[in-house]
């Protein structure tokens, strides 16, 4: 089987449960298609790991997950070369394939179903079936700017937002929505060269794909106060600092499960004692000065 899962024999004892279990490769592909961030779509996935284990198969660790993505990413791999994306894209895809349905190394991330902290495993099944792109440090899925987030904004903001997604951004969507990549890609965004390759990768596809309004997103990493703490984060803010975009206005206290509790324990004991708080704050890049940037920086490739 292509995508990283061949010789690797922990697989053999769960492929012939699954086909014993009556489910084919189409079927389990269909199971990581239908994984969101909605909880009960990773229902079908413990499930068929209870009825494995009540066969007497071995489901440790994550191998389960990794097998099921193996068989997505084996139905995908035929319609990576006719993406609208660039060829580094597609090649950072494949890539991904490998690297996610293969037997985890150190420092990769642990894409066991749980029933709580499933985000890895979602975006692993959203990018083996081509629903999310890695473009280095940051990926992007085809979204936009919820209605609902409207309510969430400073109301004295409201003018200002209104005026800049519809006379500058061109509308509430489609977008490049921006999401920060799961170890370990996410190191390199403290290397600003990756950071720029990979909005450069963005929008190189804004040129493929002419209904894309530009690229966006919300998180605690666009606060000014995050920013000032963390100066390797002003690559990330670069597009909407410098290069026409603009961090537009906050959705209110960012809460703990967004992030910033993750990965530095001097930053959760500040926010622990009430020292410090983060915004999600609303940034956007409309299409047309994100083309002209790339343009102008077409050695970043």
């Amino acid at each position: 089987m292509q995508g990283g899962n061949a010789g690797w024999a922990e697989t053999i004892p769960l492929a012939e449960g699954i086909r014993r279990l009556g489910k084919s490769a189409s079927v389990c592909a269909a199971l990581i298609a239908s994984v969101t961030e909605s909880p009960e779509t990773c229902t079908p996935i413990l499930e068929l790991k209870k009825s494995l284990t009540a066969t007497g198969v071995e489901c440790e660790s994550d191998s389960l997950e990794r097998l099921l993505l193996g068989y997505a990413a084996q139905e995908s791999e035929g319609k990576i070369d006719s993406l609208p994306v660039p060829q580094s894209v597609r090649d950072l895809i494949r890539r991904q394939f490998r690297f996610l349905t293969q037997a985890p190394g150190p420092g990769g991330p642990a894409l066991a179903v749980d029933g709580e902290e499933n985000d890895p495993f979602i975006a692993a099944s959203k990018i083996c079936t081509l629903r999310r792109f890695p473009a280095g440090p940051i990926d992007w899925v085809v979204s936009g700017l919820p209605r609902s987030w409207l309510l969430k904004m400073p109301p004295l903001d409201l003018p200002k937002v209104l005026k800049f997604v519809f006379q500058e951004f061109g509308g509430i969507k489609p977008a490049f929505y921006v999401h920060i990549a799961h170890p370990p890609r996410n190191r390199s965004l403290i290397i600003q060269k990756e950071v720029r390759k990979a909005y450069f990768r963005m929008a190189h596809a804004l040129i493929l794909q002419p209904e894309i309004k530009g690229i966006m997103c919300a998180t605690w990493l666009h606060d000014p106060v995050a920013i000032e703490m963390y100066p390797h984060l002003v690559p990330l803010n670069e597009p909407y600092l410098n290069l026409g975009g603009k961090l537009l206005t906050n959705l209110g206290a960012a809460p703990p499960e967004s992030g910033f509790m993750k990965y530095n324990s001097g930053r959760r004991d500040l926010y622990e004692r009430g020292k410090v708080t983060f915004k999600s704050v609303l940034a956007m890049w409309p299409r047309k000065a994100a083309i002209e940037w790339a343009q102008q920086n077409s050695t970043l490739e």
